[in-house]
């Protein structure tokens, strides 16, 4: 009897035991989800406010605006030598060489001899056509002798038709003085041609004809000659190069210097001039030919030598200038936008000017130090609040070393 009560004893002390360990298990449970749902909401409720901290600062890259040197570097160009002058002496008559009158290759002045034409049958013909004046002039003499004896003869005495007659001849004879004036001057030219001289002065190339050769204005030249000093340069250079070498040239006055390189590799000693451009662009090249002039005293030029033409700036052409990626446009023309000391971007309308490659020349609006926003502009906004890129990366170093120290 004793033993059965102390069992019930011991089951029900076992009982209150497990009771007591199921309100604790459940009590913890709830004070679990409890806590995880103040997490939940108060992780919703910061998120917001984390977004709205980023779209405040929009991150971006900055580069500060910068003097550079604007003026074109040193380029290099093929041309050609060419002579400014050249003539190809051709004979205006017909005729036998009777002289070579020059040494083949060598320098001749404008006006020297260099053919001399059989001249006799020329010279006869002078004499003839100066006779035929004279006998024109003595005709005439007699005509108007006659003429005067007739106007002063009585009215009577001679008749209208005599007097009429005797008018005609003294024009006549007048006429024929002229003309025989003009043949013996023509008999003279032609006289004057037996002399073949140089036109101009250069340099004179071989004799196509020899003494003893009968040439006439048909046969061709007789010889060539190429002017020698001065000479000119031609090459062909980009539009781009051009408009560029323009514009600074508009802006400082002449501010490039050429130099020749011969085809031995050997520098031309001269300076040269500017010439003339042409005056279109080779719409097949996208060029224009330039043209220079040196002295060639020397002759160390020649016509039809390849060349090289090298331009360099004298000085240099310092301009503000910004990155390509800098720019932005609208309805109302350019704009970049600059990043000020409190980290806030402002619009700033510029006036652009050439184009430098990855840089841009800015005429108008901007100062040398500024920053401007390089890369980030897509939802960049004038008074927006911007974080820069370098900052950005500061700021994770010195949490990163943070974390490492805790």
């Amino acid at each position: 009897m004793q033993d059965s009560q102390d069992k019930g004893k011991v089951e029900l002390v076992g009982r209150k035991k497990a009771d007591w360990l199921k309100i604790v298990v459940a009590v913890a449970v709830a004070a679990g989800a409890l806590y995880g749902y103040k997490a939940y909401i108060g992780a919703k409720t910061q998120a917001p406010a984390q977004t709205q901290a980023q779209a405040a600062e929009q991150l971006v890259s900055v580069k500060p605006v910068v003097k550079t040197d604007a003026s074109q570097k040193a380029s290099e160009y093929v041309g050609r030598v060419e002579a400014i002058q050249s003539v190809l002496v051709t004979p205006q008559i017909s005729g036998e060489v009777a002289r070579v009158c020059f040494k083949e290759g060598s320098m001749v002045k404008a006006g020297q001899l260099l053919f001399q034409i059989d001249p006799l049958s020329f010279q006869a013909a002078v004499e003839q056509r100066r006779a035929e004046l004279e006998r024109a002039k003595a005709t005439l003499d007699a005509a108007e002798k006659y003429f005067a004896r007739v106007q002063n003869a009585e009215e009577r005495a001679v008749s209208a038709a005599e007097r009429d007659n005797a008018e005609s001849a003294a024009l006549a004879g007048r006429a024929a003085v002229a003309q025989a004036k003009a043949a013996l001057r023509l008999a003279e030219i032609n006289l004057g041609y037996t002399r073949v001289t140089a036109p101009i002065t250069g340099k004179i190339g071989a004799a196509n004809f020899t003494k003893g050769n009968y040439v006439t204005p048909a046969s061709g030249p007789l010889a060539t000659i190429v002017q020698m000093d001065p000479i000119r340069v031609s090459y062909t250079m980009p539009d781009k190069d051009y408009l560029d070498q323009l514009a600074s040239f508009k802006k400082n006055g002449t501010v490039y210097k050429t130099k020749l390189i011969l085809s031995n590799g050997a520098e031309f000693n001269a300076q040269g001039e500017r010439d003339f451009e042409g005056n279109e662009v080779d719409t097949s090249t996208g060029t224009i030919m330039m043209n220079l002039r040196y002295a060639n005293g020397d002759g160390t030029l020649i016509p039809g030598s390849m060349v090289r033409v090298r331009t360099k700036p004298l000085k240099s052409d310092v301009v503000t200038a910004i990155p390509q990626t800098a720019v932005m446009a609208d309805q109302q023309g350019d704009y970049v936008y600059v990043i000020g000391s409190d980290d806030t971007a402002s619009a700033v309308r510029v006036t652009l000017g050439r184009d430098l490659g990855e840089l841009r020349e800015v005429t108008q609006g901007l100062a040398e130090g500024q920053k401007v926003a390089t890369a980030g502009l897509q939802n960049l906004r004038d008074g927006m609040k911007v974080k820069t890129a370098d900052r950005a990366y500061d700021a994770q170093a010195a949490s990163g070393d943070a974390e490492e120290t805790k």
